[in-house]
């Protein structure tokens, strides 16, 4: 008996000890390096564009590590694709479409492009493929959304919003004049042309003495070919109302003329011009090139340089850096030319910048007037292709016009070949067009309407290209991550009696 008690004693602690071994073991081997945190969030991937005009990207948001994120890189007219870069500088891929995995943290990763025009000697303003411009307005009474740039055959949602003692009365086609629809809310198909629709509302008062009758406005456009601008490029303007419509040539060229509609108008280069109830008025300066010396020749068909300007979006109180781009068949030396900035928008003169591209150059400048600046470039060379030859950074004060394009314009461009040759070049100008934060719209009013675009957008009902100006969508205060927080500071704007910013 004592025996067997011994030998059951025996296998109990025999149990017990191996049990502790089995517990021990599993304990030990549960012991990753690095655990994942319960419950961590995920972090925010940005995703930028270099330059920025150069096109536009998809994947940024925010992820959990070692998530898949598809990468997808679009390119505008006159660039083209290099590669996808960390905040390192690493390349990461080198194709417009890839799949990055998510890191820990923050990360940051860069679209690079470099400009090259499909033909060096018309160098185009970039623009998305294939998209074009739905432009939307309102007659006095109402305001609208729904304009935007947009692949052809997209189906876009078209609101009016009408005032107080107005009604909404229909949707019309700005060019043909006809009725789209009686709805203040419809869908509109997209065409393969620039369009422009209106919203029209009658004035309808409690009291039936006050007139019902409608103030209608028209759009007005003025453009230029190369080798000139305009003194603006569209108006809505009331019916009645006369305008100064006004073109200024480039040095080199001639002017033609004012077409309207294609047909000659008036040889003046400026005139007074009263807006009729027709729609399509349409006018477009048309220049020739012509040299002052004589002994230059016209311009050939294939141009071997050109210069052209930008065109930049942007809101008051922040900086703009401004490219001059260089397009040009042969190795360039000595450069002069010179520019017109607009008064408001006059650059840092201490923080201008050459592209790397563009070696040994000494920069000078000699002010003419208070707009008007000669640049001249000596001792350097630039090869033959395409570069971002200067870069000026520009302070845009906070208390400027909104809602105003400012032409900023190249002139008496002189360069010299690598054998000595002297010449000109052809020309492209730009501008710089400064909207009021949170101004989505492009009305120059931030109000309700703007708040629901944001709103609109945060809920995945339209794309950041279906806002007339989404460059302004970054309010102060705001933030990207989270639009229905700027929708509500654009509401709040909207409707303090002194405004934040």
């Amino acid at each position: 008996m004592f025996a067997r008690m011994i030998r059951i004693r025996y296998l109990t602690m025999l149990v017990l000890l191996l049990g502790s071994i089995s517990s021990w073991a599993q304990d030990d081997s549960f012991n990753p390096a690095d655990p994942p945190e319960p419950g961590q969030p995920p972090m925010k991937l940005e995703v930028a564009v270099s330059p920025a005009e150069a096109g536009s990207v998809s994947g940024a948001g925010r992820y959990a590590e070692g998530a898949q994120v598809r990468l997808q890189a679009y390119v505008n007219t006159g660039f083209k694709f290099i590669s996808w870069t960390n905040a390192d500088g690493d390349v990461l891929s080198t194709s417009t479409s890839f799949t990055y995995t998510k890191g820990a943290g923050h990360e940051k990763l860069t679209a690079n492009y470099e400009f090259d025009p499909s033909n060096p000697a018309e160098p185009q303003e970039p623009s998305m493929i294939m998209y074009y411009q739905l432009q939307v307005n309102a007659t006095e009474g109402g305001s609208v959304s729904g304009g935007g740039r947009y692949l052809a055959n997209t189906a876009v949602t078209l609101r009016a919003y009408a005032d107080s003692k107005f009604d909404f009365v229909a949707w019309v086609d700005d060019v043909t004049g006809d009725v789209l629809s009686t709805n203040s809310s419809f869908s509109y198909t997209t065409t393969a042309k620039h369009r422009s629709v209106t919203a029209q509302f009658l004035f309808n008062p409690d009291s039936p003495d006050e007139p019902a009758e409608p103030v209608l406005k028209r759009t007005v456009t003025a453009t230029a070919t190369e080798g000139g601008s305009t003194n603006f490029s569209s108006q809505r303007v009331l019916i009645g109302t006369s305008i100064t419509v006004s073109a200024y040539k480039n040095s080199g060229y001639d002017f033609d003329g004012w077409y309207m509609n294609g047909e000659l108008y008036t040889r003046l280069t400026s005139f007074s011009y009263t807006v009729t109830d027709a729609y399509g008025q349409d006018f477009e300066a048309r220049f020739t090139f012509n040299p002052d010396s004589p002994g230059e020749p016209l311009m050939p068909t294939t141009t071997k340089h050109a210069f052209f300007l930008m065109n930049k979006v942007t809101k008051p109180g922040s900086t703009v850096l401004f490219p001059v781009y260089l397009s040009s068949v042969r190795k360039l030396k000595d450069i002069t030319f010179q520019l017109e900035f607009p008064e408001e928008l006059t650059p840092d003169f201490t923080k201008v910048e050459m592209s790397e591209k563009a070696t040994g150059y000494s920069i000078s400048y000699t002010k003419q007037d208070a707009t008007n600046y000669i640049f001249t470039l000596t001792g350097g060379e630039v090869p033959a292709g395409n570069a971002a030859l200067l870069m000026f950074t520009i302070n845009v004060a906070s208390d400027i016009i909104t809602a105003q394009d400012y032409p900023v314009k190249i002139n008496l461009v002189e360069v010299t070949e690598e054998d000595g040759t002297v010449t000109t070049a052809s020309t492209r100008n730009g501008r710089i067009s400064v909207y009021k934060s949170g101004d989505v719209n492009g009305d120059d009013t931030v109000n309700e309407v703007d708040a629901q675009l944001i709103l609109d957008l945060s809920a995945g009902a339209i794309a950041e290209s279906d806002l007339d100006v989404p460059e302004v969508i970054d309010v102060p205060g705001g933030n990207d991550d989270a639009l229905e927080v700027n929708a509500q500071i654009v509401l709040d704007y909207s409707v303090a009696s002194e405004k934040p910013w």
